[in-house]
């Protein structure tokens, strides 16, 4: 059979199976915030800032990135918002949410984004043919319901690598979102 581990052996032999999940981390604290509150806290402590992940890469966090980051979305018509006409109401003021859907979830667990990029268990190519961003940053944490959450990075043609969308999923939605085996792994 070869050399190596057991662990190896299979690996080898059955390289499509998932590897266990991780032990969850403790969740930050949820945000309460609404989507105006949010931006504020947003343009202060994220936007425009660079992170540092496991692997030593630098990941960007952009203004414009702020309707993706919650799925903003039109209810009369099912499109996602337009990013500049979003950020323009939020900077002068006349944000009117009543015209918008968003997922809870995204606002509630925004602000998790620095420790999914700083402490994340795992680093994946994007295997997904409709989110746009090249590597997964995958955590998991304590939490109920949807306890991974997920942040797709791209790099730009500047070579800056810039987060394009993060949200939850579930273990069993995971393989949909990430190839095997990981880039990178916390050991």
């Amino acid at each position: 059979m070869g050399g190596g581990s057991l662990k190896d052996q299979l690996a080898r032999l059955y390289p499509h199976v998932a590897p266990p999940p991780p032990i969850p981390a403790k969740h930050p604290p949820y945000s309460t915030l609404d989507i105006a509150q949010s931006f504020v806290k947003f343009c202060d402590e994220l936007a425009g800032k660079d992170f540092i992940d496991p692997c030593g890469q630098t990941i960007s966090i952009l203004e414009e990135n702020f309707p993706k980051f919650l799925n903003l979305k039109l209810p009369s018509t099912g499109k996602k918002a337009k990013a500049n006409i979003v950020l323009d109401a939020l900077r002068a003021g006349t944000f009117d949410p009543s015209l918008y859907s968003w997922d809870e979830d995204r606002l509630a667990t925004l602000f998790w984004i620095p420790d999914v990029i700083s402490g994340c268990h795992s680093l994946h190519a994007n295997c997904h043919a409709e989110i746009a961003g090249e590597e997964v940053y995958v955590k998991a944490y304590d939490k109920e319901g949807d306890p991974i959450k997920l942040l797709f990075t791209v790099e730009t043609h500047a070579g800056q690598r810039v987060i394009t969308t993060s949200f939850l999923t579930s273990f069993g939605r995971l393989p949909k979102f990430i190839e095997q085996p990981p880039i990178w792994t916390k050991k």
